[in-house]
């Protein structure tokens, strides 16, 4: 009688994901980068639609993230980018080569760009502006939801897709979705050193990539103001760009603040 109880469970919960998922996901044609995207990425994936909203595609996430820990995949979020398309077009770097030069040294990585840019800081500021780059631990709201595929109308959502990356280590996904090596943006082999430390401490998943945006989904959140606080640290030398530009303070401690019991980090 429990096999069946548990049998009937089961069917009852796949048709009901079922039902779930065939008023979400859209069917071919596409836009032409969507279209681009999954081409040269080459492995499953699904299209939400653009009047799914934020809260159905976080939902979404999070059941095929369970998923992909039974079926060998991880699930990555990539909304419809034309500057996106375009660099995996002329991308000619293989997987395997982006992995095996990637290390395993990711926090040493992050202090040794933490020193640089805060030398740089120094020469520019003085030693004496520390405390106004810094400024006050900030905890006036946490992050849990993911928000980098949101229309930029404003309206729904980008037409996005969902990838099953066939990958045994989340951080190899920056093999399969290289971004970066612009500007002050660390190359993929880069950021996939910082992702397996990060991976291995926070359990911190890459869940949304576009050419100018990444989000990760946090399995150990930190809890405590002097973690949020080196983890700030961390985020800053991984991208001077999350303070400079994406808090109202332009401090650490705003990022320290909002850091603390966070699931979801977002950068640039």
């Amino acid at each position: 009688i429990n096999l069946l109880a548990d049998h009937l469970a089961d069917v009852y919960n796949n048709s009901n994901r079922k039902e779930l998922i065939m008023g979400l996901f859209k069917e071919s044609p596409y836009k032409e980068a969507t279209q681009q995207i999954i081409s040269k990425i080459n492995c499953n994936y699904k299209v939400f639609d653009e009047d799914c909203t934020e809260e159905q595609v976080n939902k979404v996430y999070m059941e095929e993230l369970e998923r992909g820990k039974e079926e060998g995949f991880v699930p990555v979020l990539v909304p419809c980018d034309e500057t996106f398309a375009e660099w995996l077009d002329i991308s000619d770097v293989e997987k395997e080569d982006i992995i095996n030069s990637a290390g395993d040294n990711g926090e040493e990585l992050l202090k040794e760009w933490y020193d640089s840019f805060m030398n740089d800081y120094y020469e520019d500021f003085g030693k004496d502006s520390l405390n106004e780059h810094e400024g006050k631990f900030i905890n006036n709201y946490d992050i849990n939801t993911f928000s980098g595929f949101d229309s930029y109308s404003g309206n729904g959502i980008e037409e996005t897709i969902l990838f099953e990356i066939p990958v045994d280590k989340p951080w190899k996904v920056i093999a399969w979705l290289p971004m970066g090596g612009w500007n002050e943006c660390p190359a993929p082999e880069e950021m996939i050193t910082v992702c397996r430390y990060w991976y291995e401490k926070y359990g911190a998943v890459p869940a949304v990539i576009t050419h100018d945006v990444m989000e990760f989904f946090v399995e150990k959140p930190v809890t405590s103001e002097e973690e949020a606080w080196q983890l700030a640290r961390e985020h800053y030398a991984y991208t001077p760009d999350r303070v400079d530009q994406c808090t109202k303070t332009g401090t650490l401690g705003e990022v320290a603040g909002c850091l603390l019991n966070s699931k979801v980090w977002y950068f640039w």
